[in-house]
């Protein structure tokens, strides 16, 4: 019970910081950074039910999150406030709790033998947005787009800048590609998806921004349409590549998609293979959970490999060796994006 009770307070709390969010507690109490509040006081100023929020400071006072002293008076620390806005990437891992949360009893079944081989990408409706949320905060954080490709280097960035031809594999709700597209306007841009879904409100989105150099159409990363054969000159991928059935199959068609020079960079979750390594950091607890939860899910849910958000490095180089990309031509950045490894593989002379 020793090793239990500070998880099970944990993720209590956690449900408590969510409904927070969605309340705007969080962002009133930025608003006033270390203030002190009766729950009456706090209620006017986010507009809130006194009712709801009294057992709400229940919850998270008691879990040490909030500040609760005598006479009622609720206060917070300015850096836990801070590391609980929609800025920080931290409130992202909390959120990812609302897309997993409901799916136990589906999850404990596919451990059993006779279950079923995973939890598919269509009993996750809300995923999607989240992702896309999730990006949108860490590619601020990052300067992205144009902070990005200066940090690949390898002629990115100034490509991009006179016009060249880009595919994007698994966009999502497009969150990457509309920046990209968006900063180098002379660049044509190809993305594409499994979601036929998210691809029509991607669709909708690009006209309302004014964005006229993307083509979202539907494609399977494991399978690439022949018409791609030797058209792209870069090729960028984010965070899909340990969802899929069958990555080998798509890391072979990475070359065969390129321009005789051209830059692939994949950005992954950056982790150690070796599993006992791994463990060792507790946050990992975080990332192995939405990778059960979600990640490997999906891939087996399809007759997949199940690779899994923590794959790692070493496993990662393994497997590019294998799919014909030789050591010299590939480079990987890790410390440059919090939690996060960039592969670039380079075909020919690249573009430079």
């Amino acid at each position: 019970m020793e090793k239990l009770a500070p998880l099970l307070v944990g993720a209590h709390a956690g449900s408590a910081i969510i409904a927070g969010h969605y309340a705007g507690l969080w962002a009133t109490l930025h608003e006033y950074p270390e203030q002190k509040w009766t729950i009456p006081e706090l209620c006017e100023k986010a507009g809130c039910k006194e009712r709801w929020v009294r057992e709400w400071v229940g919850v998270l006072a008691s879990a040490g999150v909030l500040k609760l002293e005598e006479g009622m008076i609720v206060s917070c620390d300015k850096d836990v406030v801070e590391a609980l806005l929609p800025t920080s990437e931290l409130l992202h891992f909390f959120t990812s709790l609302e897309f997993m949360a409901d799916k136990e009893p589906q999850i404990g079944a596919c451990f059993k033998k006779d279950g079923p081989l995973g939890v598919g990408y269509s009993d996750y409706p809300n995923f999607q947005d989240w992702m896309a949320e999730w990006s949108h905060c860490r590619n601020t954080n990052q300067n992205f787009p144009e902070g990005y490709m200066k940090m690949v280097e390898g002629g990115v960035h100034d490509a991009l800048e006179k016009g060249i031809e880009v595919l994007e594999p698994g966009c999502g709700r497009g969150r990457h590609v509309m920046k990209v597209a968006q900063r180098y306007p002379n660049s044509k841009f190809t993305s594409f998806d499994i979601d036929s879904e998210a691809l029509e409100l991607n669709k909708v989105d690009t006209e309302k921004l004014g964005i006229t150099n993307i083509d979202f159409v539907w494609g399977d990363f494991c399978n690439m349409k022949p018409e791609w054969a030797n058209k792209f000159d870069y090729v960028m991928i984010f965070d899909c590549m340990h969802d899929l059935p069958h990555p080998a199959e798509a890391m072979k068609g990475l070359k065969g998609v390129l321009k005789d020079n051209g830059i692939v960079t994949m950005l992954d979750i950056d982790t150690s293979s070796d599993m006992v390594n791994q463990t060792k950091n507790p946050i990992s607890a975080v990332l192995y959970n939405i990778s059960l939860h979600h990640c490997m899910s999906v891939s087996l849910s399809s007759g997949g490999v199940g690779l899994g958000a923590c794959w790692g490095v070493e496993l990662a180089q393994k497997m590019l060796g294998e799919a014909g990309w030789e050591e010299g031509e590939v480079r990987v950045i890790t410390k440059d994006i919090p939690n996060h490894a960039v592969y670039v593989m380079t075909k020919g002379n690249g573009l430079m």
